[in-house]
């Protein structure tokens, strides 16, 4: 028993070590992009929105919210509470997933709104263990200090992926996305939230978007595509098959800010999607 946790101990260590290197490669990788005048991150709900800006030249840095599962409600608690019971250990707890396992918030664990029911579980760190791997604790200390360093004085683009359902309430969502946006938008920020989702539509249909601008900060995608986002083919799983749709939507994007968010920037519709 002492020799399995002593192996144990060396096994983590070594993830730890691991981590670090990563994360100093991923730091010199975007070094750039952390400076510029708008920063691009993601705000989840899962690792998708993050993978989405990484291929398209567009992440700034890893959020809070980059690599695990949650929902805008989940995310408006850390917000007001300052992340502050984020990374307590009498609040984090190894869940069963699969053949593994996966550390998950019992602190942040409450919601109204209906989301895809793995994203109703408590906040979950999907990639990393902060209760046994050091490196992984310091790198979500590290990204709570860089949001609240940054919330009021930075001009963000946030990139909200929301897994829809058939119970997803989507006034709720985008009134609590607008709620994430207020506590940005300080001292003169101009923080935009993109919110995107799916619809399915038959193959022989051309692929589309459709967007709203609510002229709070908040635009709204609907991504008109062929297959949902998951199973086991991973092109699929990470909508690589539909990246030209996502290029078009950060085009659009840029034009709306180019633009100062008038709603004349082509392919914005009025206040009123489904």
């Amino acid at each position: 028993m002492g020799g399995e946790i002593f192996r144990q101990y060396i096994r983590n260590n070594l993830k730890s070590l691991k981590r670090t290197l990563c994360n100093l490669r991923k730091k010199w990788k975007y070094r750039h992009n952390v400076g510029a005048d708008t920063l691009w991150v993601s705000l989840g709900e899962n690792c998708l929105a993050d993978d989405i800006l990484r291929r398209h030249g567009r992440k700034s840095f890893s959020s809070v919210f980059s690599s695990g599962r949650s929902n805008i409600e989940y995310l408006l608690q850390m917000e007001h509470d300052g992340y502050q019971n984020l990374l307590k250990k009498e609040h984090l707890q190894h869940f069963p997933d699969g053949d593994r396992s996966v550390v998950r918030s019992t602190f942040y664990k409450h919601c109204v709104g209906q989301y895809s029911e793995r994203h109703m579980l408590g906040f979950e760190f999907s990639h990393h263990d902060p209760l046994r791997i050091k490196e992984d604790n310091r790198a979500f200390k590290r990204r709570v200090a860089r949001q609240l360093q940054y919330r009021g004085k930075k001009n963000f683009v946030f990139l909200y992926h929301h897994r829809i359902t058939e119970n997803s309430d989507l006034r709720l969502l985008r009134a609590n996305l607008n709620e994430f946006l207020s506590l940005y938008n300080t001292a003169g920020c101009n923080c935009k939230i993109i919110l995107f989702y799916q619809h399915i539509i038959a193959d022989c249909d051309a692929k589309h978007l459709a967007c709203t601008s609510y002229g709070t900060g908040l635009l709204e995608f609907v991504c008109f595509t062929h297959e949902i986002w998951g199973g086991d083919d991973l092109d699929t799983f990470w909508a690589r098959k539909d990246d030209l749709l996502f290029a078009e939507m950060f085009d659009t994007v840029d034009d709306y800010n180019r633009l100062g968010g008038q709603s004349a920037v082509a392919g914005l519709q009025t206040p009123g999607c489904p």
